[in-house]
């Protein structure tokens, strides 16, 4: 087996390496060997990976029109939004525009709390606030489209949907959006607010403007449901807390061009907790914290920081996915179930230390298939990949090489 082929030669490598290094031991009594030049000879610098903010080309995003197929109710384009409020912060304040029947807006300083008992409302979103907040409560499609705000809530999230329908997060055409929460979460009974943009309900993210979430109390994007990501949107996190992007029941990428940093302890760039689909558009996620240890009933537990984190199926059917891990023992990939390589690009990196778990480029824990595109991945302390289950190359590729720390496929 591949993987098998590949401990022999990490072996091989390490034991020429060892010899070298005893023999410059030996001869450094001698002379001023360089230690440095030897371990150099065998080094091997991995593929760069850095956050890229360049735009994107992409193809023209076609709603769904079927109402039978399952992602019609995706699309914001297939609900009519005639009950539209408007809401507009500067500074300590925010002024309210509209009024729906059936919808309750109610304020305190900059922190506003949208109660919507009709039907689908949209909520146009603008202005700037260094202590503000908007909380949703019903469960409505809300349409919430971002109008170049600049939102800050110092005690919790920035945005919080309690409600379980989809949220439709639209970008303003060519606007730049902010959101941040704060370090210390002031918590409410029997209420969740697990990021600074957090949902009860699933997140749709299309239009074509740019959206940029700092987390620095708990996560950057996160739903109890699920998230899908159109073409044209721009979107960058920033974590130095919890998981950048994170849905419990799985993650849909169309499109778009997604930047994710994250620093903390133990931390996921991105995690799908149920099926994740990558179709198009641009992920970078790079997650540089160091394992997190913790202690339960006597038992440390410990997990190691990944770029992309999934704990069911993956299926890459197209788009390029640039991931990177520095923290000790990160991981690239870390699946947890099957993953099916279809198409597009994938580029996962592992140059963390070795101290408490092992880093890997690509790690899988079901099996893997992969069926055309391009596949790289590196570990510069461990195995680049690492499939517990059966691996699958299907057949006429054109680069297949397989060294001790990268292994390159392409078709």
């Amino acid at each position: 087996m591949l993987y098998t082929t590949m401990k022999k030669v990490l072996f091989l490598l390490y034991s020429v390496l060892f010899t070298a290094m005893a023999m410059g031991l030996v001869s450094c009594v001698d002379d001023d060997t360089d230690m440095d030049d030897i371990i150099a000879q065998y080094q091997i610098e991995p593929a760069s990976i850095e956050l890229d903010y360049s735009d994107l080309a992409e193809a023209p995003d076609v709603p769904v029109t079927d109402e039978n197929d399952e992602a019609y109710n995706d699309y914001v384009e297939n609900s009519s939004w005639n009950e539209v409020i408007e809401l507009k912060y500067a500074g300590d304040d925010v002024e309210v525009t509209g009024a729906v029947p059936g919808v309750i807006v109610q304020t305190s300083g900059a922190h506003a709390t949208v109660l919507n008992m009709s039907g689908p409302i949209k909520i146009v979103v603008s202005g700037s606030t260094a202590n503000g907040s908007l909380k949703l409560y019903g469960d409505k499609r809300v349409q919430l489209m971002l109008n170049n705000v600049d939102m800050t809530n110092p005690t919790g999230a920035a945005i919080n949907n309690q409600g379980g329908k989809t949220m439709y997060v639209v970008l303003a055409q060519g606007t730049t959006n902010h959101l941040q929460d704060g370090t210390d979460y002031t918590l409410v009974d029997d209420e969740d607010q697990k990021a600074a943009l957090f949902s009860e309900g699933q997140i749709v993210f299309s239009g074509h403007g740019r959206l940029d979430v700092n987390a620095v109390g708990r996560g950057g994007i996160r739903s109890d449901d699920y998230i899908r990501i159109r073409p044209g949107v721009k979107i960058n996190v920033s974590s130095s807390a919890l998981d950048g992007l994170r849905a419990n029941d799985g993650i849909i990428v169309d499109g778009g061009a997604i930047n994710i940093m994250t620093t903390g302890a133990g931390a996921k760039g991105m995690r799908s907790g149920g099926l994740m689909e990558v179709n198009g558009g641009r992920l970078v996620a790079i997650a540089s914290g160091d394992t997190r240890i913790e202690t339960v009933d006597g038992v440390a537990d410990t997990a190691a920081c990944a770029a992309l984190y999934c704990d069911s199926l993956l299926v890459v059917n197209s788009g390029t996915l640039k991931l990177k891990a520095t923290g000790d023992g990160g991981k690239g990939l870390n699946a947890k179930q099957d993953v099916a390589f279809d198409g597009g690009s994938l580029q996962a990196v592992a140059a963390g230390t070795r101290e408490v778990k092992k880093p890997k480029g690509v790690k899988v824990d079901g099996s893997m298939s992969i069926g055309g595109g391009y596949f790289y991945s590196y570990s510069r302390r461990s195995d680049p990949l690492d499939v517990s289950g059966t691996l699958t190359v299907a057949p006429g590729y054109t680069t297949y090489d397989s060294g001790a720390k990268a292994l390159t496929i392409a078709y």
